[in-house]
C-alpha cells in the first residue's frame, strides 16, 4: 500500500485542508496520512479565525512520519508562517525524487488570510523547487508574479514566468476569470488548456481536491501532464454530486461519497442481472401480467426515480419462456420506481418491487407461506387523483402502509376500468424478490 501525506489546515466541517486531501487519497486506493500545520475556524459560510499547531507538537508528529511509514508523495496547502515551512523544508530533503504538489492557499473564499507575509516568501523559495508541480488560482498566482491577471493570456504569461522561476510545472486554475473558466497546464514544454461550464454554486475544497487528485495520480505513475488532464475529469464528475451541510452556504465535496456512490449504482445493476438469471431459470411465465413485468432496486439514499434502476422496455415472455429485451437501467421504469420510493418512505430498507399477474391462487399460497398481504381498491381512488399520471398508484400505495403495522410483502388492487389487477411483490433486495416469487409459485 502506496502512503500519501498531506500538510495543511485541518477544518472542522472536513471541506477542505488535510480532511479533504486524505478522503481523495484513500479514494485513489492510497493511504492518507496527515499533519495539520493549523486548525481553520471554519464552516459552510467560510473562515473566521485560525489557530497555529503547537509547534512542538507539529514538530513530533513530523519527527513520527519521519521514522515511521514510507511516504510515497506529499501535498502542501495552509502552512500558516515561516516556521512551518522551515520544518517543511527540512522534512522534505530527506525525501527527493517522490512527487509533491504544493497547493498555495493564501486566503479563504472569504478572504481571511491564511499565511503570513513572511511564510509566503520563505514557502517561495524554499518549498516551490522541490515541488513537481504547484496550482495556484489566479488570484494566488497574481501575487506570486507581482502583476495582475486578467485573461487566458495572462495565465501563460505568469505560468511561464513561475516554471522560469525554477518550478517543475504549473496548474493555474481559472475559476475566478470572468466568461469561461479555463485551467492552464504549463511544464517548461508546452501549454495545455482545459475549459469547462461555469457551475452556478459556491463549492468549498475544489482547490484542495484537485490538487489531491493531481497528486494521486503523480503516485500512480502518471506523468504530469496526463495527471493534468485525468485530475480535470475526476474534478468534473466529483462536481456533479456537490451537496450542502446545511440549508445554505457553501456546497461541499467528497471522493469517497462519489464513490461510494458508483459502487452503489454498480452493485444494484449487478444484483438486478444476477436476479433476471435467477428468474430466468425458473421461468415463471405464470407470473408475466397482460401489461409484462417489470423488477426494480433502489439505491439506499434514492431521492427520486432516476436513482432506482429497472429493466426497459419490461420483462415479457417470448413462446414458454421469460425474455429480458434489455440488460437494466437507472431511470427505466418511472412505474415501479416510484412504488419503491413511495414505500421507502416508510420502510427504507424496502428498495425492491415486481409486479405480478394477478391470482387468487397465488395470493392464498403466500398467505400459507405467513407472507403478509394488503389490499387496496382502486375504485375508491379521490377523483382529484385519479387519472392523474403517477400519482394514483403512490396515494393508494402511500395509503395502505400508513394503515399496515407492519411491511407487507404483497400489496394487490383488483382493477378497475381499464386497469388490470396486479400483485405488487415487495422486499429488500432483487435476490429476496426471486426467493419470495419461488414461494407463491403454483
Amino acid at each position: 500500500m502506496k502512503n500519501i501525506l498531506a500538510i495543511a489546515g485541518y477544518d472542522p466541517t472536513s471541506g477542505a485542508g488535510i480532511t479533504r486531501d486524505t478522503d481523495t487519497f484513500f479514494s485513489f486506493g492510497f493511504h492518507g496520512i496527515s499533519v495539520p500545520a493549523c486548525t481553520v475556524v471554519q464552516g459552510p459560510k467560510g473562515v473566521t479565525d485560525l489557530w497555529p499547531t503547537p509547534q512542538d507538537q507539529f514538530r513530533q508528529m513530523l519527527g513520527m512520519i519521519s521514522n515511521g511509514p514510507a511516504v510515497d508523495g506529499v501535498k502542501i496547502g495552509v502552512v500558516y508562517d515561516q516556521w512551518y515551512v522551515d520544518e517543511i523544508a527540512r522534512f522534505l530533503r530527506k525525501r527527493r525524487g517522490i512527487p509533491i504538489v504544493v497547493d498555495p492557499v493564501f486566503a479563504s473564499k472569504n478572504k481571511r488570510a491564511l499565511i503570513t507575509g513572511a511564510g509566503m516568501r520563505r514557502l517561495v523559495g524554499s518549498i516551490f523547487p522541490a515541488a513537481r508541480i504547484i496550482t495556484p488560482n489566479i488570484e494566488e498566482a497574481s501575487i506570486l508574479i507581482g502583476e495582475e491577471i486578467r485573461s487566458v493570456q495572462d495565465m501563460r504569461a505568469a505560468a511561464k514566468v513561475l516554471v522560469d522561476s525554477g518550478i517543475g510545472a504549473v496548474i493555474i486554475k481559472g475559476g475566478h476569470l470572468k466568461g469561461e473558466p479555463t485551467d492552464i497546464f504549463y511544464d517548461g514544454k508546452e501549454f495545455v488548456e482545459w475549459k469547462k461550464k461555469r457551475i452556478g454554486r459556491v463549492i468549498h475544497g475544489t482547490g484542495c481536491s484537485f490538487s489531491s487528485s493531481v497528486l494521486s495520480y503523480l503516485v500512480a505513475g502518471y506523468p504530469m501532464k496526463e495527471s493534468f488532464l485525468a485530475a480535470q475529469g475526476h474534478m468534473d464528475r466529483l462536481l456533479r454530486e456537490c451537496y450542502r451541510i446545511d440549508e445554505d452556504g457553501y456546497y461541499y465535496l467528497s471522493s469517497g461519497i462519489m464513490n461510494s456512490r458508483a459502487a452503489q449504482r454498480l452493485e444494484a445493476l449487478n444484483d438486478l442481472q444476477a436476479a433476471a438469471k435467477r428468474l430466468s431459470k425458473l421461468n415463471c411465465v405464470e407470473f408475466v401480467p397482460e401489461v409484462q413485468m417489470n423488477m426494480g432496486y433502489a439505491l439506499a439514499d434514492a431521492k427520486g426515480t432516476e436513482d432506482v434502476a429497472a429493466f426497459p422496455a419490461r420483462i415479457g415472455k417470448r413462446g414458454h419462456s421469460i425474455y429480458f429485451r434489455e440488460d437494466p437501467e437507472f431511470g427505466a421504469s418511472s412505474h415501479v420506481a416510484r412504488l419503491i420510493l413511495t414505500y421507502m418512505r416508510h420502510y427504507p430498507y424496502m428498495r425492491a418491487c415486481v409486479n405480478i399477474r394477478y391470482d387468487e391462487a397465488i395470493l392464498s399460497k403466500a398467505k400459507e407461506r405467513d407472507m403478509r398481504v394488503a389490499f387496496f381498491d382502486r375504485r375508491k381512488e379521490p377523483s382529484k387523483i385519479r387519472g392523474a399520471e403517477g400519482k394514483s398508484l403512490d396515494h393508494l400505495v402511500d395509503i395502505t402502509l400508513r394503515r399496515a403495522s407492519a411491511p407487507p410483502d404483497i400489496i394487490y388492487d383488483k382493477g378497475d376500468i381499464g386497469k388490470e389487477p396486479i400483485i405488487r411483490l415487495f422486499a429488500r433486495n432483487p435476490l429476496e424478490l426471486i426467493n419470495k416469487m419461488e414461494m407463491i409459485r403454483l
